[in-house]
């Protein structure tokens, strides 16, 4: 019996090869969130033996021996408002990640604009609880940088942690997303801005973890800060059980394989730099992913850089993180220290004119509120003018006839 043709025809199979393309032809932003870390250590929940109960009132987290700030005179424990809400007014929501949602807020205390940083999940237990107050242990232990979030104050309540920082005009990521033609000389700024950063974490044996758009930031006067600093892992301690792994966008491949070395910063750093540079919307995976992790960059999306940083982008990509530079070799090389005295000398400029305009926003205000006292005082001298004279006149009304009183009324009305 021969054999009968199938009438439908056999599939197929091609290799999908994954090509590389702009932010700008994506035209939507990706708004998806990066995956959650799996959750190391976590406290089985038991039925009949129920953890230590947690606090509830907000509470002051500080490690400094001593409390950094005392609760705001704003707050009252008898309320059943959040801390939050009682002695800050929010402005905005600026973000939303894979640990938290971020506020713009302004302080009933002082009258300043923060941003305030509030865990998204519970605390799972005392373990968890102490895992995520690392963060403000971190923050606190790390001496102040020009080139790294200023941290302010941090707080405990109803098992959510709350960070309080300084507020940046916004984040390199939304800067991205709407600038698809940065100019070279502004990714050479923050290139040197965020090795100085990074440099910084290194010297006190840190290791950032999760550098990518989303967690840096861009000041008012155009200065690059690194931040959230939740997963960072510190050395100094020798264990790396607790090390998590951040966005696999930006993630080093040594990292999979459980090598956590300070060059892992140095690739997320670079191709952070790539994605600024080129416009390149990187991949969360499949070939692209590897490719990149393999040192084969599109070119074709670099033409239009200078050699300088061509190289310099894939000497921080290289594969193997024991031949990728440091953050101090790095600003060593003379295309880098160009841009570095450059840069000083621009933001040194910057603080100058900025300190000129304070003192003359501030001579106008003196200016406004001596002509506002000098106009109060006029318009009292001339209110009191008037009633002396009228008092005056009316005296000397007073001792004339009766007939003549009315008449001498009808002048004194004219005369006014």
């Amino acid at each position: 019996m021969a054999t009968l043709r199938s009438p439908r025809p056999t599939p197929e199979f091609f290799s999908d090869s994954q090509t590389f393309s702009t932010k700008k032809a994506r035209a939507t932003p990706r708004d998806q969130l990066p995956p959650r870390p799996p959750v190391k250590s976590a406290p089985p929940v038991s039925r009949l033996f129920h953890n230590r109960p947690l606090l509830q009132r907000a509470q002051v987290v500080s490690f400094r021996g001593s409390d950094s700030f005392l609760l705001s005179k704003h707050y009252d424990e008898s309320s059943r408002e959040l801390y939050f809400d009682q002695c800050f007014q929010v402005e905005s929501k600026l973000g939303v990640g894979s640990f938290g949602e971020v506020f713009k807020v302004r302080s009933k205390e002082d009258g300043q604009r923060y941003a305030v940083k509030k865990s998204r999940q519970r605390f799972r237990g005392e373990s968890d609880r102490q895992r995520k107050l690392e963060e403000v242990k971190k923050h606190e232990q790390l001496p102040k940088h020009r080139n790294c979030i200023r941290f302010v104050n941090a707080w405990e309540e109803k098992q959510h942690l709350y960070i309080q920082t300084e507020l940046c005009e916004t984040s390199l990521s939304n800067y991205a997303e709407q600038n698809h033609e940065i100019p070279e000389s502004v990714v050479w700024n923050y290139l040197v801005d965020l090795l100085l950063a990074v440099k910084h974490l290194h010297d006190h044996n840190l290791i950032h973890l999760d550098i990518k758009p989303a967690n840096i930031f861009i000041s008012k006067d155009g200065v690059c800060k690194l931040g959230d600093f939740g997963l960072v892992l510190d050395l100094n301690k020798g264990d790396i059980s607790e090390a998590i792994e951040g966005d696999p966008m930006y993630l080093a491949p040594e990292l999979l394989e459980g090598k956590f070395t300070k060059a892992a910063d140095i690739f997320s750093l670079g191709i952070t730099i790539l994605e600024l540079a080129s416009d390149l919307d990187l991949p969360r995976g499949g070939d692209g992913w590897h490719q990149l992790r393999e040192g084969r960059i599109p070119l074709e999306f670099l033409t239009e850089l200078s050699p300088e940083l061509k190289q310099i982008i894939q000497l921080m990509m290289l594969p193997d993180h024991r031949e990728r530079p440091s953050a101090a070799e790095l600003l060593n090389l003379s295309s880098v220290k160009r841009v570095l005295k450059k840069r000083r000398i621009q933001l040194a400029c910057r603080a100058v004119v900025s300190a000129i305009e304070l003192f003359f926003h501030w001579i106008l205000t003196c200016l406004i509120w001596l002509k506002n006292v000098m106009a109060f005082s006029v318009k009292t001298l001339i209110q009191l003018g008037s009633e002396v004279k009228f008092r005056h006149q009316t005296q000397e009304l007073g001792f004339c006839q009766n007939g003549s009183r009315v008449s001498l009324m009808m002048k004194f009305l004219k005369m006014m």
